[in-house]
């Protein structure tokens, strides 16, 4: 795998409050997100050229980034709108950004995501409310498959099976995602959890309970990106995104392979590879984590274990705060906000810039965000870097 190139960096992030965002609609949240962005690196709408962005998921349109852009008072030379699934999604557009950036296209490219799924739904609605359609209702939803719960359930259980895993394994990752959280002040879960209140939850689908499950939000975040040239003039803090792979095998949960087949083994090893590091280099990892399964299978398909030991090296204190290899140092989707993934990678950023206050990994320099679309049919693996 190639190697990205380091002339084009991130120099700005921005991150609305999250939770219910009353009165605002995805337009706005992303619109306050892009110049939460740019205040701080220091620049305004008048330096962005280029407008990278994905569509609300609860109200798909699909040119948002011109939405957007002509809301902002914006006429990019780079405009568009991506979408192939979770945080591999802001991955790409950091990718297409660089891209752009490094061919002359644009000058400073901001990528953006938000919505307002938690006050946007319709009243007593419950969950994420998908108003976009993902590819396999024709053949899934006859037989009860509907939203991402019974999907993500089934992995589980498959899991479960596999390892010889269970409710105690779902639970040190819920737990740990947690005490990140509490030293947060932008995260929606206040209270501290124990496995014994894992365990009380209510089942949403069987194995998976309330609290393995991630967090309905409004919210948005942005990352700004420009030349080094441009960045070492106006003296930002700079981080590089030093490696980026990924994989897709599927789309229905009908053709989905063996969980070791999953593409998030492959996309790991390649951006190890390509950055030549391997996961015992890492100062973090930031892991999508919809559900807690999707933390378990990540973390061995990152070669931070063997194959279905995720629990245990959890339990080593490992992920948690002032562990190892901290995970999900924000709270992650699970105990922060779900905002489509997008503030796994604001996080890494403001950690590896030294941002995060009582959160604050020490001399942060490397770190991994993975994502993964669906359920796992398209996975991805950035490495970021402090320059």
């Amino acid at each position: 795998m190639p190697s990205v190139t380091d002339e084009a960096v991130i120099i700005g992030l921005g991150e609305t409050s999250v939770g219910k965002l009353p009165g605002l609609s995805s337009v706005q949240i992303q619109a306050m997100a892009v110049h939460d962005a740019l205040r701080s690196c220091g620049l305004s709408i008048r330096d962005v050229d280029g407008l990278i962005n994905l569509d609300p998921y609860s109200f798909p349109d699909s040119m948002f980034a011109t939405t957007l852009a002509e809301y902002l008072g914006l006429k990019p030379s780079f405009c568009a709108t991506v979408d192939v699934g979770g945080t591999v999604t802001g991955m790409t557009m950091l990718q297409q950004a660089i891209w752009a950036i490094n061919s002359g296209h644009c000058h400073t490219a901001v990528c953006v995501y938000g919505e307002n799924s938690l006050t946007g739904r319709p009243p007593g609605a419950h969950g994420y409310q998908l108003q976009n359609l993902l590819g396999g209702e024709e053949w899934e939803e006859p037989f009860g498959l509907q939203g991402m719960v019974s999907m993500y359930a089934l992995l589980t259980q498959r899991y479960f099976h596999d390892y010889g895993a269970d409710e105690a394994d779902l639970g040190a990752i819920a737990v740990s995602t947690r005490e990140h959280a509490l030293q947060n002040p932008n995260a929606m879960m206040k209270k501290p959890m124990t496995l014994e209140d894992h365990r009380q939850s209510r089942m949403i689908c069987s194995p998976l309970r309330l609290l393995d499950c991630s967090l309905v939000a409004d919210g948005g975040g942005a990352l700004v990106l420009t030349s080094a040239a441009n960045a070492r003039r106006l003296g930002a803090r700079m981080v590089r995104m030093r490696s980026f792979a990924m994989r897709m095998t599927h789309n229905t949960v009908a053709q989905m392979p063996d969980i070791e087949e999953l593409g998030m083994r492959d996309a790991g090893r390649d951006a190890y590879e390509a950055a030549g590091i391997g996961p015992e280099d890492l100062d973090m990892a930031q892991l999508h984590d919809a559900f807690t399964i999707s933390a378990l299978v990540t973390i061995d398909a990152l070669g931070f274990c063997e194959p279905g030991g995720a629990g245990d090296y959890i339990r080593t204190g490992a992920t948690a705060p002032g562990g190892k290899c901290p995970v999900n140092t924000h709270g992650g989707l699970l105990s922060q906000a779900h905002v489509g993934g997008m503030l796994h990678l604001v996080e890494a950023v403001r950690q590896l810039r030294g941002e995060a206050g009582r959160r604050q990994v020490p001399d942060a320099r490397l770190a991994l965000v993975s994502g993964n679309g669906g359920i796992f049919s398209i996975c991805g693996v950035a490495i970021l870097e402090r320059v």
